[in-house]
């Protein structure tokens, strides 16, 4: 048992505060370069630049599109997840892919090979490449970028800063490790238990992927943008605090857990209560 944001609050120059300066309050200039895109377009955005999330939302066509993109990812993590790691800030906001778009870069073998693992990840997934771009660079080091574009399911998207006072902090699914095949079972229990979650119409005031600064970093923002401290009272041992997890860290009401759990059961998908 320990309480980690105690233990964040009071160690200064720590790994943890590197790790949240790296990958959260390092890019804050960028919100700050970009901070009137949101007036530029005839579109209703729903959520922009200035909300700062996972995601953009905007109504188009009479549905509300849930937008993201992610990458550069390496040769390596092509090989195994990449589509389900750019989706997941997709999924996490309530809304449920619609296709993607790809970017690749590197010499002919190589793109070969990431082609046809993202055809493997799209398959699977039920989420289709649409398109992208590739250049072939024999000299450059193999990368992909993926743009995943959803159509949402909620009235609202889930922000990341909608956490309250008084609620609970649940992670759904584990995380999203092993070979390719182990991560597109563990990627399609945890979509499907999600969508069933949100179907049952159970209030999440905030949700977020675990993904880069890891689950230390993702609970620190949740607080931050949402004004909600939270003392987190276990988490797995076998958890890293600091590594890509990219399962589901959500915040709710406490007499919501319940229904959580009992859906995570149903499904054989992992569930923990982190306060």
């Amino acid at each position: 048992m320990k309480n980690f944001w105690d233990e964040y609050k009071k160690m200064k120059y720590t790994k943890y505060e590197d790790i949240i300066n790296r990958h959260i309050h390092s890019l804050e200039f960028l919100r700050e370069e970009f901070s009137g895109m949101d007036n530029l377009t005839d579109l209703k955005v729903i959520m922009g630049i200035r909300d700062w999330d996972d995601s953009a939302c905007v109504k188009f066509g009479g549905k509300k599109l849930v937008a993201s993109v992610d990458g550069p990812y390496k040769k390596r993590l092509v090989m195994k997840s990449a589509l389900i790691h750019a989706s997941t800030d997709v999924v996490v906001k309530g809304a449920v892919p619609l296709f993607a778009l790809d970017t690749l870069i590197g010499g002919r073998e190589d793109i070969e090979e990431m082609a046809a693992s993202l055809r493997v990840q799209s398959e699977a997934m039920k989420i289709p490449i649409l398109g992208g771009n590739t250049m072939f660079e024999e000299n450059a080091k193999p990368r992909a970028n993926l743009a995943v574009i959803g159509e949402l399911m909620l009235d609202e998207p889930i922000r990341d800063c909608g956490a309250k006072k008084g609620d609970k902090l649940m992670l759904i699914g584990e995380p999203i490790w092993g070979d390719q095949e182990e991560r597109i079972e563990k990627a399609k229990r945890l979509f499907f238990t999600w969508f069933e979650i949100l179907s049952a119409g159970v209030k999440v005031n905030a949700s977020k992927d675990v993904t880069k600064g890891g689950l230390i970093s993702t609970i620190y923002e949740i607080s931050e943008k949402s004004g909600a401290e939270f003392e987190i009272r276990s988490i797995d041992a076998k958890v890293h605090l600091t590594r890509n997890l990219d399962n589901f860290l959500i915040s709710l009401d406490a007499k919501e857990c319940e229904r959580v759990l009992d859906i995570c059961k149903r499904n054989d998908c992992h569930v923990s209560v982190l306060n």
